[in-house]
């Protein structure tokens, strides 16, 4: 983020993992495009594409709160990388969860989960702008 503090504004994003749409990424940056091209080079075997994007005034304040909605679905403690299912949870499920439904049931469990990050920072009085369409991306 060459420059800019994480308590600045910027976005908070949601990536999904293209090849298990039960692993999204959720993290903070002024340019989530160029942060996705990033994580592609360095962390992920194909592109996550970008599920959702919001505008904040304080991208760390922002993303601890979404962080902390998704506690129980981290993957690893020290990555931003989150299930959908947790392991525990997917054990209850009939089918794998890397196969719990594919992209289009994930779409589902993404947007409840955005709507609880919203209500959650809504609650704290965070100010946020939810991105449309490709107007950023």
């Amino acid at each position: 983020m060459a420059g800019k503090s994480p308590k600045g504004p910027g976005y908070i994003y949601i990536f999904v993992n293209e090849t298990n749409p039960n692993e999204v990424k959720i993290g903070l940056s002024i340019n989530p495009v160029a942060r996705r091209k990033q994580l592609h080079s360095t962390g992920t075997a194909k592109p996550m594409y970008i599920h959702s994007v919001w505008e904040v005034p304080n991208m760390k304040e922002a993303e601890t709160i979404a962080h902390e909605v998704m506690k129980g679905h981290r993957v690893n403690p020290k990555r931003e990388f989150f299930h959908l299912v947790p392991e525990e949870a997917a054990l209850d499920l009939e089918t794998p969860h890397q196969h719990f439904g594919g992209h289009d049931l994930a779409d589902e469990y993404i947007y409840t989960i955005a709507g609880l990050i919203e209500d959650a920072w809504e609650y704290c009085d965070i100010d946020y702008t939810q991105v449309k369409g490709n107007t950023y991306y």
